[in-house]
């Protein structure tokens, strides 16, 4: 296939062609960052699912291995071999995946000597539903998250839980729909048949082969809304980590209410701190949070490097949405890896420490007073770039950025006083991406200072990422426009006076 390459962008990682979504598998092995990753090769749609691979020594470079996964058995042969994670155990590369078909998910296992030639466990389903336990559902059972805690493997993956009634409809696996009743386009949406409220689980291993069930994470807390622990969807995704003291679990519900400028994509990508249970799977929850405001994120994964950094990608896109690049023949890019850490009850995120070897033009203004107006600067222009602003917010009632604008063209990221949130606006950007949800251009978070913006933005070619105040919060965005005129960058400031403290500009340069 002739692949297109005007939106590929050049310091984030991209699929070579067709298909791809989530990262997959992410682990530190052998002094290289691997990052396996959801693939349909054979066209720029989804379809029946192998695992792609990335591998960096950087986190910005990245290189295409040979797939490292094939759904060439019977249990995958409908849908493949789907999302899942690896760990290393005695130097051996070990993934646990979910191995696919439309009306059955089941767990499977496979090894790798050198981290790139993977074999297939002969036993292979190691997790069957209804061999654990009679209230997860054989129909949705999968993404499974491995790590061990003295000397047991832990797995927690997404699930419905069954009540009574659904435990009788699936009595036996006779009684699931068969295959022709469900269209093989809606398993990796929203519209495929269901029972039981979403939730996670968690079971355990001495050996990566032999599960036992252990319970469901999630109880009813009063303290965290209702709809928490009563998703109509998935768990997916999960993962699960200790940083700074605190453990955190990841997932990305399905079909999550929105909650005033948070939640507003279909589909949404959570952070729960807190603390497990390892006897009874409880998951005693602190806090939520969504892990970035804007359109196009999903299915974050984490690996922890030599040094001891978690550092997170996600899917650059969204479920149930069009995608501009489909033409290009190929979908699928990943955001920049993103330092986490925690402090003040609250998850930080910080651009990958190594984008800095990259930086290439420093451009710099200082302690410019607008009002009323907008200013340009020379020599701060681009789209492959980096942004760091510094921005009084004075009394002015909307202040921020025209970034990647031409005559045609423009986005917007700004303060707006009134509702006191920064404003991601893709209205003007060029191809209108259409989606489920009643708004896809316009993406909003909260704000709590009024006086002081620090934003760090990163813009390559077709995406923008904003990272706002030291990373207390996050927007992603996918752009499609005119990527050979749309490279202005504006400063304003509407009714009332601002301050931009200061404005660097850095190249991103990756050869």
């Amino acid at each position: 296939m002739k692949i297109n390459k005007k939106y590929r962008q050049t310091y984030h990682a991209n699929v070579p062609s067709a298909w791809s979504n989530d990262p997959n598998g992410m682990i530190f092995y052998k002094g290289k960052a691997h990052m396996f990753f959801q693939h349909y090769p054979h066209a720029a749609k989804w379809g029946i699912m192998h695992w792609g691979h990335f591998v960096s020594d950087d986190f910005i470079k990245w290189k295409t291995l040979p797939i490292a996964l094939y759904p060439d058995q019977e249990y995958e042969k409908e849908c493949g071999c789907c999302s899942g994670t690896a760990i290393e155990a005695d130097g051996i590369l070990y993934i646990i995946y979910t191995a696919a078909q439309i009306n059955h998910q089941s767990q499977c296992l496979a090894y790798s000597e050198d981290g790139i030639h993977f074999t297939k466990y002969e036993m292979n389903p190691i997790m069957i539903a209804e061999d654990l336990s009679d209230e997860i559902s054989p129909r949705d059972f999968r993404d499974p998250k491995i790590f061990k805690k003295d000397n047991m493997y832990y797995c927690i993956a997404g699930t419905r839980l069954l009540d009574e009634e659904d435990k009788l409809k699936f009595k036996s696996f006779k009684d699931l729909p068969h295959s022709s009743d469900i269209n093989i386009n809606n398993v990796a949406g929203s519209n495929a048949y269901v029972h039981g409220y979403g939730n996670l689980i968690l079971l355990k291993s001495d050996d990566l082969k032999h599960w036992s069930y252990i319970g469901p994470l999630l109880r009813l807390q009063k303290e965290i809304r209702e709809a928490f622990f009563k998703l109509n969807g998935v768990f997916e995704c999960p993962d699960y980590f200790e940083i700074d003291g605190q453990e955190i679990l990841l997932a990305s519900p399905q079909n999550y209410p929105s909650a005033g400028h948070s939640f507003n994509n279909l589909h949404s990508c959570i952070y729960a701190a807190g603390h497990l249970n390892l006897q009874t799977g409880n998951f005693v929850v602190h806090k939520t949070d969504e892990i970035d405001h804007g359109f196009d994120f999903y299915a974050p994964q984490t690996l922890k490097t030599d040094d001891g950094r978690i550092i997170l990608i996600a899917w650059k896109e969204m479920w149930d949405r069009t995608y501009p690049t489909e033409t290009d023949q190929w979908i699928g890019s990943y955001t920049l890896p993103r330092e986490l850490y925690y402090k003040n009850n609250h998850l930080y995120q910080s651009p990958v420490r190594e984008i800095m070897n990259y930086r290439k033009n420093k451009k710099e203004v200082k302690d410019i007073t607008l009002t009323n107006g907008s200013i340009s600067f020379k020599d701060i222009e681009g789209n492959k770039i980096e942004l760091i602003a510094d921005i009084g917010l004075g009394s002015s009632m909307r202040t921020g950025f025209k970034l990647m604008h031409s005559k045609e063209h423009a986005v917007y990221i700004y303060y707006d006083r009134s509702e006191k949130v920064l404003v991601f606006d893709r209205s003007n950007s060029g191809y209108e991406i259409f989606g489920r949800e009643d708004e896809t251009a316009i993406r909003k978070c909260d704000i709590y200072d009024n006086h002081y913006l620090n934003l760090h933005i990163f813009i390559d070619v077709s995406s923008i990422e904003v990272f706002i105040n030291n990373g207390i919060d996050t927007m992603t965005g996918n752009i499609y426009g005119d990527p050979k005129k749309d490279i202005g960058i504006t400063f304003f400031a509407d009714n009332g006076t601002t301050t931009l403290d200061s404005l660097i500009k850095y190249d991103i340069v990756v050869e």
